[in-house]
């Protein structure tokens, strides 16, 4: 069976390791010179930052994107955070276990409740799932100042939004996959291992990689897909990586109907600035993620706590990401700046990276869930995640789903 894959990121590459393994002769067609999208390597004056995902994998090797990569034989070596997280709050880094003392008793006791509520699959439902997370918590829990910075520091982290723009069954799942699942995880070799060791498993499955190759036009009714070069690749299967605005494009809207394009009209990107800052010091923070609540910057991570060939000789790296709130790119970054030299004043800028535009952090904002319709043409990446999939590991969860519509495996269990 024929399968083109248009665009080779992480979820577009995942779907293709997958059916190649599974005797579908896979094309992917990469308009960039390099394959991996915003999850893969840098290199940058000494350092290996990435195109995008900070090294790190949201639920480390307990996943459901270490599950596929475990699956397809992936020679990738992923290891927890410990701890699972930290929290910076009141000018001193904590373990997040900590956090609990900024809370009243009767904070704690309605926290520990919808902990237990949401573990037990008890989620919020009709109106109360679509109202804003933070009311939701306000709600549940109470006005204290912690819990809702601590969550806004999570969400801008992980999602690249605020609190006040996600629905509550949309944070509930997120902190029901971080029950299941548990925190982070650091990748040996940075984003760009997983990116090669998924393109030599289509390789050497006879699939091929064609990078420099833009796509046009998708023909749903020829089945085929027109490049830049007018080059035609037929197809029995389409995955396509690029986004459901963009794939909608591509077919033309005639092919969808009026309830779906008002739909896909509500499509918001995500948008957010990732910070990179060299420190002349082995260690810094270790393998963990400290969240930030009080500062603009909505976390930090260090990559080469797990990994020294991401850094240069002699220093740490360190990476950290704000939620884009402010049309003032300058603003915004000289703000990320100052949280960063003022917590590392020893530290060394070395990029600052903006997501926005056709370079979002995600093309679909987490919280926006569409079903795509069509049946033989699929959409995966970051346009296409489940609820409660938080960055790539929620690509791993609509790559999934993809899979058991292809017939190559059953997930259930893995659902939110």
């Amino acid at each position: 069976m024929k399968t083109v894959i248009v665009g080779a990121g992480l979820g577009g590459l995942l779907t293709g390791a997958f059916l190649a393994k599974n005797g579908h002769k896979v094309t992917v067609l990469e308009k960039s010179p390099i394959i991996g999208g915003r999850f893969t390597n840098l290199p940058y004056n000494g350092f290996q930052l990435s195109t995008g995902a900070l090294h790190m994998i949201p639920h480390g090797e307990d996943g459901p994107l270490a599950h596929l990569l475990r699956l397809l034989g992936a020679k990738v070596k992923i290891v927890n955070s410990s701890p699972k997280g930290k929290i910076l709050w009141e000018g001193k880094i904590r373990h997040y276990r900590e956090g609990w003392k900024f809370l009243t008793l009767k904070e704690k006791a309605k926290a520990l409740k919808l902990l237990a509520e949401i573990k037990a699959n008890r989620l919020p439902k009709g109106e109360e799932a679509e109202m804003p997370a933070d009311e939701w918590i306000r709600e549940k829990i109470g006005e204290g100042e912690f819990i809702i910075k601590f969550l806004e520091s999570f969400t801008g982290w992980a999602d690249s939004v605020s609190l006040t723009e996600l629905p509550a069954i949309e944070l509930a799942k997120e902190i029901k996959a971080t029950l299941r699942w548990g925190g982070p995880g650091l990748i040996k070799g940075g984003c760009k291992a997983i990116i090669d060791e998924l393109s030599r498993i289509i390789r050497e499955n006879k699939g091929e990689i064609v990078t420099k190759k833009e796509v046009i036009e998708i023909d749903a009714e020829r089945k085929v897909v027109i490049t830049k070069d007018n080059e035609e690749f037929s197809f029995d299967v389409l995955i396509s990586n690029i986004g459901i605005k963009e794939t909608v494009n591509l077919i033309g809207k005639d092919y969808f109907d009026k309830d779906f394009l008002k739909t896909i009209n509500k499509i918001e990107p995500s948008e957010g600035i990732k910070f990179n800052l060299a420190i002349k010091r082995d260690s810094v923070i270790g393998n963990t993620v400290v969240f930030t609540p009080e500062l603009r910057i909505n976390g930090f991570n260090e990559p080469s706590a797990l990994d020294k060939s991401l850094s240069k000789k002699g220093y740490s790296l360190i990476m950290a990401h704000m939620a884009l709130k402010d049309r003032n790119i300058k603003k915004a970054i000289k703000e990320g700046w100052n949280d960063l030299l003022e917590l590392f004043p020893d530290g060394e800028p070395i990029l600052a990276q903006v997501y926005r535009g056709s370079n979002p952090v995600n093309r679909t904002r987490a919280g926006i869930n569409v079903e795509w319709p069509l049946e033989g043409i699929y959409v995966v990446g970051d346009g296409y995640r489940p609820q409660g999939g938080i960055e790539v590991d929620g690509i791993a969860l609509g790559v999934m789903k993809v899979l058991e519509k292809l017939k190559l495996g059953t997930f259930h269990e893995w659902y939110l």
